[in-house]
């Protein structure tokens, strides 16, 4: 058994990461003749509902602000041991303030009423308040990991973040109890999955990458890091508030080089507008919704990590890195795919249709790339004729590409209504991790705003109120532009393979 444990933190992860877990929902099987395309025991262990019943709960600590918790929140006893603690070191009155108890969500309420047929309980999903609002899955107490809610904002704050962490690990004992425990429960522990929020938990991420790496060195880990929506390319110096985001995203982007195996930074859906011609060709989302946002994004992860937890699959979080990273210089991937493949598909379809969510751009002439691993989703043997054909147009040979194919990608009933035609029971998609040297072109971005942020005097106040100096900045544009010169316009390595 090679158990994974994966990391969530922060709102759009969050949101992100409860479409997952309802998608490994929806392969459980519960007829002795129907057989799981995934092995469960590698993502799930046995816990305990909130009626402290056994069942199978997620190997995951979830990270959030306590407020975005939502009915979730009142199934951690800290605010109970709190009140235990001031009772024992305050001689004093105390004055008790209780707050109504989050009602349970609709979809909740319709999945625990009378439903005669599954599709009663789909319905418009405006009234989505929090993300564990439409979750299928019970989470143990230990993943549920409600940080207090601060006074001081988060949002691009690398060093509050990083001292958030320091202070929760201490009151809490997170290192040394849920996530020891996490571990322990492992027969065979392979390492980290990882999604997180750059904007708010980026520091935070950080803190918890290095305590983990400082003990687990051997242990591998994946990271999908969705960046702030702040553009490099098209911010200015004199918006604060921009700058302190793109710098933070920056010192996520060095900080993952250095302590993740393999990272694919992908882009705000506030930026997606450039892949909005191919995504509304069979989708009709709302940008500004994170429910809808983080469905697509969610389908295209858990396709693109599916062979993880195939039955039958030798494939590890090791294998991937070594496979996209063969250069040893090309740990920043990117994610792209096609969410919802319209029929029939041609080479034209996925040639017009595959969406980078790592660069914001459409793949028609991402063609040179340094390894490729694909997954499709439901499709049948006319359109793996095109689709192999639409691969060949890189020169690309095995082992630098792979391909997985697999059923269609269930559609449970948590999953919104983003669908321009008839919402379908399962989807036809596909999803891909790339190595290209395109990344450069991103992370060029960031290097030459922050080498421009270090050397304008102006931004020495915001710099102070994150924590840094000019010196800091100007070492991290080194790091930013040695990492940029290890994708370069080396092209000469697609030819030779």
């Amino acid at each position: 058994m090679r158990e994974i444990i994966y990391i969530q933190a922060g709102s759009f992860a969050n949101y992100t990461g409860t479409h997952f877990w309802n998608t490994q929902e929806s392969y459980f099987t519960y007829n002795d003749d129907d057989e799981p395309i995934v092995n469960h025991d590698l993502s799930f262990e046995e816990g305990r509902s909130p009626q402290n019943q056994s069942t199978l709960c997620p190997r995951l600590l979830a990270f959030d602000q306590k407020s975005n918790f939502g009915t979730l929140a009142k199934t951690k006893e800290t605010d109970t041991a709190t009140d235990a603690s001031l009772n024992t070191t305050w001689r004093g009155g105390v004055i008790h303030e209780t707050q109504d108890p989050i009602p349970q969500s609709e979809y909740h309420a319709r999945l625990e009423g009378d439903v005669e047929e599954e599709s009663d309980l789909v319905r418009p999903d405006s009234n989505i308040r929090y993300w564990s609002d439409y979750s299928r899955v019970f989470l143990d107490r230990k993943s549920i990991q409600a940080i207090p809610d601060v006074l001081e904002s988060t949002e691009a704050g690398w060093s509050v973040g990083q001292e958030l962490f320091r202070r929760y690990n201490e009151e809490t004992e997170l290192m040394e109890g849920a996530f020891r425990l996490l571990v322990e429960n492992c027969d065979n522990f392979q390492g980290l999955q990882m999604m997180h929020d750059t904007a708010t938990f980026g520091g935070f991420s950080h803190a918890f990458l290095t305590f983990f790496r400082d003990e687990f060195l051997k242990a591998s880990t994946l990271n999908f890091s969705f960046l702030s929506g702040a553009d490099p390319n098209h911010a200015g110096i004199d918006n604060s508030l921009d700058t302190k985001r793109i710098i933070n995203d920056a010192l996520c982007l060095q900080s993952l080089h250095q302590l993740s195996d393999i990272t694919f930074p992908i882009f705000n859906p506030s930026r997606w507008s450039t892949l909005e011609s191919a995504l509304s060709q069979e989708l009709s989302y709302d940008r500004n919704s994170l429910y809808h946002t983080s469905a697509v994004m969610s389908s295209l992860v858990e396709t693109a990590t599916l062979p993880l937890r195939l039955k039958g699959s030798r494939g590890d979080i090791a294998m991937i890195a070594d496979h996209l990273n063969w250069r040893k210089c090309s740990r920043f991937g990117q994610l792209g795919g096609i969410v919802s493949l319209p029929f029939p598909a041609t080479e034209t379809t996925f040639t017009n249709l595959q969406c980078n969510f790592s660069t914001g751009l459409l793949n028609q002439d991402e063609h040179t790339v340094f390894a490729r691993r694909n997954v499709t989703r439901g499709l049948l043997d006319q359109d793996l004729t095109a689709f192999n054909a639409w691969c060949d147009l890189s020169s690309l040979q095995e082992p630098l590409i792979s391909s997985t194919h697999a059923p269609a990608y269930p559609v449970p009933t948590s999953f919104p209504s983003i669908f321009r035609h008839t919402r379908p029971a399962s989807m036809r998609m596909t999803s891909s991790l790339v190595t290209a040297p395109s990344t450069a072109i991103s992370l060029t971005g960031y290097a030459r705003f922050v080498e421009q942020t270090a050397r304008t005097r102006r931004s020495d106040g915001m710099l102070m109120n994150m924590g840094l100096e000019s010196d800091d900045v100007k070492e991290l544009a080194s790091a930013l532009w040695e990492i940029v010169d290890g994708y370069g316009n080396d092209r000469m390595d697609e030819g030779d393979t």
